[in-house]
């Protein structure tokens, strides 16, 4: 396997631009109505898609960090691994969460204004622990999936070690208790928009969540490359036919477990980096859509308002709305493109370079007097 896997990135350009349109679907153009101007089928389920990807990707890359039995080794790779994770997240959303902070002191929110927050908001917020059932009310309000991602990184190396260095029966039964977690949640009564979308910051189901899809993912890991024992021709028939069996099972059933079942191959078969899987998720446009996909996560609520607000002043039609949309699809692209370019990376190197003790000590040494 290559050190990037261009399909596996690609499919999160894809899950991203699918969020999008799934959200920007909800719009009412009947204000006394319940019904969207579209509607994009179990479209939430690709959250759950994004905790599988960085489950795979995390046991890809970290399995032999925390294989080590040493407890100082293991002590100084789980904090290399938490800096490099935390860097990776944090500089775009604490910026991006800045940006929505600004829209709320302008006046740009609707009812909503800084009274909704409380001290205990703010410091939950700072410290990116929304989604972790704190009751913590967000300024990004799909940040939760983020903060939940990032305690699936605190318990990375105890769900590595269950489903990736003990025995396959463990790495199964890990997986099945997952798919059991996640039938339990799609039976809670907390879905919003159908079974498994539980998002509320008064839940841990959210986190739980994503500690199962991301178990799920490294259990998928650890199983995927038996695929490469089917030829390219096969491997690329088994992306056409999941492809399709999501595509069947979205349009005749409200249930979202065949559908998130349905991610465990898919993924599998997309980390093959196939012919098929090149083609269609590896390709230049879906890789970079997926280069930057975490910032078109958290930037495209900040121009649902925009986009509502001006469907109605300009006409309050299917094609206002359409064309206002477009506008609203073109900025997200470009204000991602740039908070990859000059907030994402440069934010990553200077929080590993803040952050690393080997920076801190060659500081302090180079500052110590000669002797």
């Amino acid at each position: 396997m290559a050190a990037d896997i261009r399909a596996l990135t690609g499919v999160r350009g894809v899950a991203a631009v699918i969020i999008v349109v799934y959200h920007y679907g909800k719009f009412r153009l009947d204000l006394t109505g319940n019904t969207g101007v579209w509607n994009v089928a179990h479209g939430y389920l690709v959250v759950d898609m994004f905790f599988m990807l960085s489950g795979f990707v995390i046991g890809y890359v970290y399995k032999e960090a925390f294989a080590s039995e040493n407890w100082n080794e293991f002590g100084t790779n789980y904090k290399s691994f938490m800096l490099k994770r935390f860097a990776r997240l944090y500089p775009a959303y604490i910026v991006i969460a800045g940006c929505y902070a600004l829209k709320i002191a302008a006046g740009l929110t609707g009812e909503e204004t800084f009274a909704r927050f409380h001290t205990f908001d703010w410091i939950g917020n700072i410290l990116m622990l929304v989604g972790w059932g704190l009751h913590i009310y967000p300024l990004i309000g799909v940040s939760w999936a983020s903060s939940a991602e990032l305690g699936s990184y605190v318990a990375s190396p105890v769900l590595m070690k269950y489903t990736l260095h003990k025995t396959i029966g463990w790495c199964l039964a890990s997986a099945a208790l997952s798919l059991i977690g996640i039938y339990g949640i799609s039976i809670s009564g907390q879905g919003s928009a159908g079974p498994l979308d539980v998002v509320s910051d008064s839940s841990f189901l959210p986190l739980l969540r994503a500690l199962f899809g991301f178990t799920l993912g490294l259990a998928t890991f650890r199983f995927a490359h038996h695929l490469d024992r089917l030829s390219a021709t096969a491997q690329d028939i088994l992306v056409i036919a999941i492809l399709a069996a999501m595509l069947a099972v979205a349009i005749f059933t409200k249930d979202d477990l065949p559908i998130y079942v349905l991610f465990i191959p898919f993924i599998a078969i997309l980390s093959r980096d196939g012919r098929m899987a090149q083609l269609l998720f590896g390709n230049r446009l879906v890789y970079h859509l997926g280069v930057i996909s975490y910032s078109i996560y958290l930037i495209h609520p900040f121009f649902l308002t925009f986009t509502e607000r001006t469907t109605r002043h300009v006409g309050n039609n299917l094609t206002a709305y359409v064309c206002c949309m477009l506008v609203a699809l073109a900025a997200i692209w470009l204000l991602s493109y740039l908070s990859w370019r000059f907030i994402e990376i440069p934010g990553r190197e200077f929080v590993i370079r803040w952050l690393s003790p080997k920076t801190k000590d060659k500081a302090k040494a180079k500052a110590a007097p000669a002797t």
